[in-house]
């Protein structure tokens, strides 16, 4: 143990004499240290912490789908077909709960407001082992009600809105203006589907009252739970033949179109919630262990530099007694002080990345919340910060106690005295170069193919102009009557058009980005003799006169709706050029009329016009058939009402105007939130955009270090040789020629990294492949980068060293 102590000891004194040696190995490993730790944070918080219930790796979520059909937008679902069939047959689950997540018009002293929450299944909070703070939740038979109206409220709810009132089971909170119950409130902490839930409400089966509504087929959210020893791949194919037992109902073709036999899948639930997530954080994970091998290359190389003028002292204590062993103990041990100092610098550091990464992340990025820095992580910083110190003083150790004593100790070199100055540690440091190079460009590369794959998604004509584009959602009361709604819709927009500060106006049930969707089917009657009735299914969208200009669609054909087409005897549609190329490529399309279009089977339609393709719910989504409505005085949108103005100035101004017209026409209508289509745009955009910056910001870094590397070690490597530079002078080499000596020497290793970068990264790129957009792994603008960005940095870092080589004075120097 004295021996131990001693050693460290001494390290401290060493490290104390040479600071710039040490504030470069302490930096480098911070930085190396601090990265890892930080996405370490991201990646345990995302996906590795348990979920906040009981035993929760045996929570999953179920979904179905039908393969060779295209997936209905959204989180993926089940259909109660399914469910039902699965539910008589039960063997590997404890139980199944139904949900949705919705938005309710809740009504207080003070006025309606739009609290987030859901509608629950009686058995969604037994399966997740929740028990109420006070009252109780649902019981068996309440998604079906006949009197009562119950809700449970979050603790959230209970403490904002009703002041924690002992007595808030048992009263009544209006929701969609009717009545509910409390007869429950959650604990706090209790989150679920998500941690904006403040409310939960039994669940509704859409054909409770009526069987034939849509076809007696609707999809929902599901949970279940599995029964302890069972797999999820054991409860998938369970309910893959539930499923498969039963009818397939027509109305699933139009729900998940034509497609193979079901599929059912029981995927565990933090699996499912980050899915779109797990294999960016799989390829930042990947870059930061990058960055850490890059630290610790960095830190041994620097070893084994400042080891050339270390070699007689490790001589002179050999041939005192010191034993190889000793001597690499005293290497660890200088080692293990840099790493902790790096460790320490390294931690506030994370903590700084942590925080900054959970404000730059986008909004919809899965349990942000559960990411922070706990024991967990300090205790991987721990391990980290003991890798780093063995591996940074391994290489040295092997190769710094490896020499010719004799030699060494009387200013032997080169091979003869071998150690640090043998021709094997410089061909290991000059590998070591190359490696923090090939690692440089490597992410570089990355870096660059991610920055292109955001550069084509932006470019893509989303078939919409967003410029000055103000989007509002209007909820009208719950027990508003149809007449009223349509009314005050008309209404609205009148109004809006008429302010000088409205270019045009108009209202719909699909603006951009938006949750809502419908589907359609119908047949389209044969379009000549002989030929067959064409199966059309469809995104169906209602909208009122004025809303395709406001959105700015695309007229490629005829014409768009006008005010004739509100008339009660006209059944104008207009079709997307999907719809036409898909199921009317060999026919006339505008002036089309058909009988059982999307009115309803006695209705007679006519294809007024053709609009472009709209990527409604992103520009990296695929194009669908589309058909358009027109929306009338006698006909409500629905419960939800999309206003879209096109302002003449910046549309954030005329929020609100909005906001008072709608008062001004019904004071009874609930504004939601407004913000310019322009907003939403960029924020489809966020996560493509989040990768992209990380990714850059760790190539930067990886450029850095190796930069330092490369500076470190040159300068080093020219003090080592100011001797044998000295001479190179005195003999005629000028100063142009020992400058390019040195920038020769590490553009040398720089290049031969580069090329293997460039190689690994080619290599590497195929993984990555399904996380790029409008490119290819093999995208030759994004490998030209690495040498523009490299090659310069590589020179820049070069150049000092090189100066002051060709600096020195041959006379003063051979003197020494």
């Amino acid at each position: 143990m004295d021996a131990i102590t001693q050693d460290f000891k001494y390290a401290r004194s060493v490290l104390r004499r040479e600071r710039g040696f040490a504030a470069a190995a302490i930096l480098a490993l911070a930085l190396g240290i601090g990265a890892t730790t930080a996405v370490f944070s991201v990646v345990y918080g995302v996906l590795l912490r348990p979920l906040p219930y009981p035993e929760p790796d045996r929570l999953v979520r179920i979904y179905e789908e039908h393969p060779g059909a295209p997936k209905p937008p959204g989180e993926p679902e089940t259909s109660n077909t399914t469910l039902n069939a699965w539910k008589g047959r039960l063997q590997s689950l404890e139980g199944v709960a139904e949900y949705y997540a919705l938005d309710y018009t809740v009504t207080f002293s003070d006025g309606p407001v739009r609290l987030h929450g859901g509608q629950v299944g009686p058995s969604l909070f037994p399966l997740l082992r929740a028990t109420p703070q006070a009252g109780r939740f649902f019981l068996p038979g309440e998604d079906a009600p006949r009197g009562n109206l119950f809700v449970v409220i979050s603790d959230r709810l209970w403490r904002e809105r009703l002041n924690a009132a002992p007595d808030a089971v048992g009263r009544a909170l209006t929701i969609e203006g009717k009545p509910h119950v409390i007869v429950g409130i959650a604990r706090a902490g209790f989150h679920f589907p998500d941690a904006d839930a403040q409310l939960w409400t039994p669940f509704d089966d859409p054909t409770r009252l009526d069987p034939s509504v849509q076809g007696g087929v609707w999809l929902t959210l599901a949970i279940g739970r599995l029964k302890p020893g069972v797999t999820a791949a054991q409860a998938s194919a369970e309910g893959t033949a539930a499923a498969r037992s039963v009818p397939r109902p027509p109305a699933m073709d139009v729900l998940f179109g034509n497609g193979g036999a079901v599929q059912v899948h029981a995927v565990p639930m933090v699996q499912e919630m980050t899915a779109a997530v797990r294999p960016v954080l799989f390829v930042v994970s990947a870059s930061v262990v990058f960055i850490l091998a890059i630290a610790c290359a960095n830190v041994a190389n620097l070893f084994l530099s400042r080891g050339v003028a270390r070699q007689r002292e490790f001589a002179l204590r050999a041939a005192l007694g010191a034993g190889r062993s000793r001597l690499a103990r005293q290497l660890l041990a200088e080692s293990l002080l840099l790493s902790v100092a790096g460790a320490f610098v390294g931690i506030v550091l994370a903590w700084a990345l942590v925080t900054a990464l959970a404000a730059l992340a986008p909004a919809d990025f899965p349990r942000l919340a559960d990411v922070h820095i706990d024991g967990t992580v300090a205790l991987f910083a721990i391990g980290v910060t003991m890798a780093a110190a063995v591996l940074t003083a391994l290489l040295p150790a092997v190769r710094g106690t490896s020499f010719n004593l004799a030699a060494s100790l009387y200013g032997g070199d080169g091979a003869v005295a071998g150690g640090f100055r043998g021709a094997r540690a410089r061909r290991l440091r000059d590998l070591l170069l190359v490696a923090e190079a090939g690692v440089a460009a490597l992410l570089i590369v990355g870096a660059a193919l991610f920055g292109r794959s955001f550069e084509a998604l932006t470019r893509v004509d989303t078939g919409f102009t967003p410029g000055n584009v103000l989007v509002a959602q209007v909820f009208p009361p719950p027990a508003a009557e149809p007449k009223r709604i349509a009314e005050f819709t008309m209404t609205l927009l009148e109004r809006l058009r008429a302010d000088p500060a409205v270019a045009s106006a108009g209202a719909g049930n699909m603006v951009p980005f938006s949750e809502s969707t419908f589907i359609t089917a119908f047949n389209l009657p044969a379009g000549s003799s002989g030929s067959k009735p064409t199966r059309v299914r469809a995104w169906s969208y209602e909208v009122t006169t004025g809303y395709a200009e406001s959105l700015g669609l695309r007229l490629r054909a005829g014409r768009l709706f006008d005010a004739s087409d509100e008339r009660p005897d006209r059944e104008p549609v207009i079709v997307n050029e999907e719809f036409a190329r898909r199921y009317l490529s060999a026919d006339r399309v505008v002036g089309r009329t058909f009988t059982g279009g999307p009115y309803g089977p006695e209705y007679t339609s006519e294809i007024v016009g053709v609009v472009g393709n709209v990527l409604k719910d992103g520009a990296d989504k695929k194009v669908v058939p589309e058909i358009y409505t027109v929306s009338r005085r006698d006909i409500p949108l629905g419960s939800e009402i999309d206003v879209v103005v096109r302002t003449v100035a910046d549309p954030a101004r005329s929020a609100a105007l909005l906001r008072q017209t709608v008062r001004a026409v019904d004071p009874g209508m609930v504004v939601g939130p407004t913000m310019p289509l322009a907003g939403r745009v960029q924020a489809s955009f966020a996560q493509p955009r989040f990768t992209t910056a990380v990714l850059a910001a760790f190539a930067a870094l990886a450029l850095l270090l190796a930069s330092l590397g490369l500076f470190g070690a040159l300068s080093y490597t020219v003090t080592q040789r100011r001797r044998e530079l000295s001479v190179r002078a005195a003999l005629g080499a000028d100063r142009r020629n020992l400058l390019a000596l040195v920038l020769r020497q590490g553009l040398a290793v720089t290049t031969i990294g580069l090329l293997a970068g460039m190689g690994s990264a080619l290599l590497l790129a195929q993984t990555v492949r399904g996380l790029l957009f409008g490119i290819t792994p093999a995208d030759p603008l994004a490998y030209a980068v690495a040498p523009l960005v490299l090659l310069p940095i590589a020179a820049a870092a070069c150049l000092l060293p090189a100066r002051r080589a060709a600096a020195a004075e041959p006379a003063q120097v051979l003197r020494l």
